[in-house]
């Protein structure tokens, strides 16, 4: 996905570093070369492989010398944490030998770019796309005349002082859990009170999250570890009732509850026969890659493009049949055309209401707590409190240590 999202927003032909190991199929060889896909091999693919490499950077050298654009994942992996990896040099020794290839004067630059997934294994989620201003590669002439092994590593750490500016860095998973659910709870208030609501301050807010807890683990462990407890105890809590923390959020708008569950019976009502034609339309060409993506797919990461790249398939594959069998039914081309049209967008329409539906069921079942349980709903909104008081607390305290408008 990745690849596709960056190349998307540039409007030059671009080339890509791509694994050595998919170019082994004779059949898939040409084709990744077509789609301007250039073979890199690593070091665990054996020493025989990355001795070939010298043709890698020479290919790299030549298009960079055309005013190409090359794309280059230095982490050299496909991971979905919010964690950067370990920059590999090969970004850095490309540009620096294409400059060094031609005096310092091709004008080589690094365009640093971070890639944000709301949720990177969930169907239409937000991606928000950080860039940074570009390094001039051919700032470093003199250090490379001097030592070419230091500045290439001197270079890579600047990548990753970049790279760790525009994404989000988390050391490890328990930290990453503690942080996603942090944001659950405590980013619409942050939202609602320091900043509008656009993609990039929601990034702003997240990162101050993150650097607000890496803090009190390096100076307070007791801290964190009280208030992951905290954390835990409330969200083992609403899941064991079915709840989720938007609906005792106070930050919500408040809404009269006789005209909301009037709107809801409304929207179940009209909206089923939609759902049911959108449904039986989208259903087989929407499920089949899901599940063949979940069988073939060696690694959690890859799901997602192996889905969509199905989904091409059985979309196109299905929408021509349906609409083959339309026009051979009706011999109506207006009533084809229309139907053709149909198909996806009440395809997304019975994706909304799907999840809408799953919502108020789930303020219904809220409601009905209210009513025979008050005393749960009562010490759950009395649990949240508190968290967000100790946020509040520790907000306070990290801004006065770092002097933080956040």
């Amino acid at each position: 996905m990745d690849p596709i999202v960056i190349a998307a927003q540039i409007k030059r032909p671009i080339y890509f570093l791509a694994k050595g190991a998919l170019f082994k199929s004779k059949v898939a060889a040409p084709v990744l070369s077509m789609l301007n896909m250039i073979p890199v091999h690593r070091q665990q693919d054996g020493p025989a492989k990355t001795g070939s490499n010298d043709d890698t950077f020479i290919k790299c050298y030549e298009h960079l010398e055309k005013g190409g654009v090359i794309m280059i994942f230095p982490e050299g992996v496909s991971l979905t944490e919010r964690k950067l990896k370990e920059i590999k040099t090969g970004a850095a020794r490309i540009a620096l030998g294409a400059e060094a290839r031609n005096d310092f004067n091709l004008n080589v630059t690094i365009l640093c770019t971070g890639l944000n997934y709301q949720e990177p294994h969930k169907f239409n989620r937000n991606l928000f796309m950080n860039i940074e201003d570009p390094i001039v590669v051919s700032q470093y002439k003199n250090e490379y005349s001097a030592d070419a092994f230091k500045t290439a590593h001197a270079l890579t750490d600047k990548i990753r002082e970049r790279m760790e500016k525009l994404i989000i860095d988390i050391e490890d998973e328990k930290t990453d859990e503690l942080v996603h659910r942090i944001e659950e709870v405590y980013k619409p208030k942050l939202a609602k009170e320091l900043l509008p609501e656009k993609q990039h301050d929601d990034f702003v807010i997240t990162k101050n999250i993150v650097d607000t807890v890496k803090h009190f683990r390096n100076s307070d462990m007791p801290r964190i570890e009280r208030v992951s407890a905290m954390v835990d105890g409330y969200f083992r809590n609403l899941q064991r009732i079915g709840l989720r923390d938007k609906q005792l959020n106070s930050e919500e708008p408040k809404r009269s509850l006789a005209l909301h569950n009037l709107k809801a019976v409304f929207f179940i009502v009209l909206g089923f026969p939609v759902y049911a034609y959108g449904l039986i339309n989208n259903f087989l060409p929407f499920e089949i890659p899901s599940q063949l993506a979940k069988k073939i797919a060696q690694d959690k990461e890859y799901e997602g493009p192996m889905a969509m790249a199905f989904g091409i398939i059985t979309f196109s594959v299905f929408y021509t049949l349906q609409i083959l069998l339309t026009w051979k039914w009706s011999h109506v081309a207006s009533y084809t055309f229309i139907y053709a049209l149909t198909l996806p967008v009440l395809g997304f329409g019975a994706y909304y209401y799907w999840h809408k539906v799953a919502e108020i069921r789930s303020d219904w079942k809220l409601i009905n707590l209210f009513y025979t349980r008050n005393s749960l709903i009562v010490d759950m909104i009395r649990q949240r409190t508190a968290i967000i008081k100790e946020f509040d607390k520790a907000r306070a305290e990290w801004r006065a240590a770092i002097s933080s408008p956040l």
